[in-house]
């Protein structure tokens, strides 16, 4: 069920219906618990009711797990529930993501060793959101397992948490002890929280139906023609779907949020202008935040020297970002092409670091402006490597780019969504929170007092929420969510 269709725009006034109806009546935070369930269950099983046995178990699991280690103590038991937990998780995630990309490289690593190794092959769909919602699990275990977080003795509640339909499919990734109370009480429903979501879901809409799903149709065409076209158009190619990726995923993360908001919940902020950044490292901590932050604190923090002036640190510390990104890029799928997308970003961070450290400019215009033309062409000048079938495919986009240059007349008009794509972002600009950005502070100091800005706000929103119904009524079948296949 996407967020972008008409059946979720039935399902959803229905569940607020449903959680209304509780607290005006029952007031029951276990009946409204039930219905986010119920719901959520709802929502996954609309893509495959088949994987609802797989969340289900998932859940049980870390449940089960996170009450042994509360009950073991300090012993050798409590990391036997936590071992347990990741092994668990990890085996699920490794069987339907990973089993065919392995199994595949030991045929071929065999076949070349003149090895027999004719063995069938598992068509083995991949569960959708089995890469966010395994992570959220594994932080809830982790996180009890260190003692940053209680274990949850209500089932229910907690289920709810690995389940909630907002950011069930691509995140935000929830922690435990910022979730789970929240479903502890009866969700305190208010105007200015609604209207907040409302306004972040038709922001996001207008990400994914205006802007995403407009470029989709012009970077199809480069990369299905990426062996005949210029340096031109590949270069457009990878510049398109840099803005498309980031439209689809912000805009889901922006509905999702604001979803969230209206039934009375608040997830983490996902994205935060990362576009704008003027520097890799700004960019990263921009960009999916709270996945960042996952292999921040569940990856690097684990490799990283746990005191400063420790020996060799700073060799460390490489290590450990290098490390981490190529983690980071193996999460994305089981092909090189984003093994080698995430070794390369974590290869520039650590480069970046040390740049930094031996480097001292200006904190002029000039020096952001090419800290952002770097930051922002590093990002889509790597596109290939994200977007193409396999390696080979992505080096031979590299070594047709630099080929005959023109700017072909059929793909100029993706630029418009691509400044359009910069225009938002700049709107919210300076707001450390999408939401608060939201209030488009610059209007403030364009308008006289009174009711000026507000009103240009609801024009901005109105219009938006005009192109978006237009794009969609014109679109014979929405477009999924890219991140959705991760």
């Amino acid at each position: 069920m996407l967020f972008s269709t008409g059946t979720f725009w039935l399902f959803f006034p229905a569940v607020l219906a449903l959680l209304a109806a509780n607290r005006l009546v029952l007031r029951s935070v276990a009946g409204q618990n039930a219905i986010l369930l119920a719901a959520s269950y709802v929502f996954y099983g609309w893509w495959d009711w088949r994987f609802l046995g797989l969340i289900a178990l998932s859940t049980l699991i870390d449940y089960l797990a996170a009450l042994g280690m509360e009950r073991a103590g300090d012993g050798p038991a409590r990391r036997r529930w936590l071992h347990l937990s990741i092994l668990a998780n990890l085996s699920i995630l490794g069987f339907f993501k990973y089993f065919g990309f392995f199994s595949e490289e030991l045929r071929a690593a065999l076949t070349a060793a003149q090895v027999n190794a004719d063995w069938g092959t598992l068509d083995i769909v991949l569960p959708v959101g089995i890469s966010f919602y395994t992570l959220q699990t594994l932080s809830y275990s982790i996180d009890v397992y260190k003692r940053r977080a209680p274990a949850e003795r209500d089932l229910l509640r907690y289920a709810v948490y690995v389940a909630f339909f907002p950011q069930l499919v691509a995140g935000p990734i929830e922690r435990a002890r910022a979730l789970i109370p929240q479903f502890a009480r009866l969700a305190p429903w208010g105007w200015e929280a609604a209207y907040t979501g409302v306004r972040l879901v038709i922001a996001g809409l207008f990400l994914k139906v205006v802007i995403a799903d407009n470029l989709a149709p012009y970077v199809d065409a480069i990369w299905a023609d990426a062996g005949t076209l210029d340096g031109g158009a590949l270069l457009l190619g990878m510049l398109y779907f840099a803005i498309q990726i980031y439209a689809d995923f912000a805009g889901y993360s922006s509905i999702a949020i604001g979803l969230a908001a209206i039934m009375g919940f608040r997830l983490s902020t996902n994205f935060a202008t990362p576009f704008l950044a003027s520097s890799i490292s700004a960019l990263w901590r921009g960009w999916n935040i709270t996945l960042t932050m996952f292999f921040r604190d569940y990856v690097y923090a684990e490799m990283r020297p746990q005191a400063k002036g420790a020996p060799r640190s700073e060799a460390r510390i490489a290590f450990a970002t290098i490390a981490t990104f190529f983690v980071s890029g193996l999460w994305h799928g089981a092909n090189w092409t984003f093994i080698a997308w995430g070794t390369i970003h974590g290869v520039l961070l650590a480069a970046e670091r040390q740049w930094r450290r031996f480097t001292s400019l200006p904190d002029t215009r000039a020096v952001k402006l090419a800290g952002w033309a770097y930051a922002f062409g590093t990002f889509f000048l790597l596109a290939p490597f994200f977007r193409s079938p396999d390696i080979g495919h992505a080096l031979a986009m590299y070594s047709r780019a630099v080929a005959e240059f023109g700017l072909p007349e059929t793909q100029r008009f993706g630029l418009v969504f691509v400044a359009l794509s910069f225009a938002v972002d700049l709107l919210w600009r300076g707001q450390t929170r999408l939401e608060q950005g939201l209030r488009l502070e610059w209007l403030g100091r364009a308008m006289a007092r009174g009711r000026g800005r507000e009103i240009a706000e609801t024009v901005l929103f109105a219009g938006a929420l005009i192109l978006v119904l237009v794009n969609a009524a014109t679109r014979p079948e929405p477009n999924a969510f890219i991140y959705f296949q991760f």
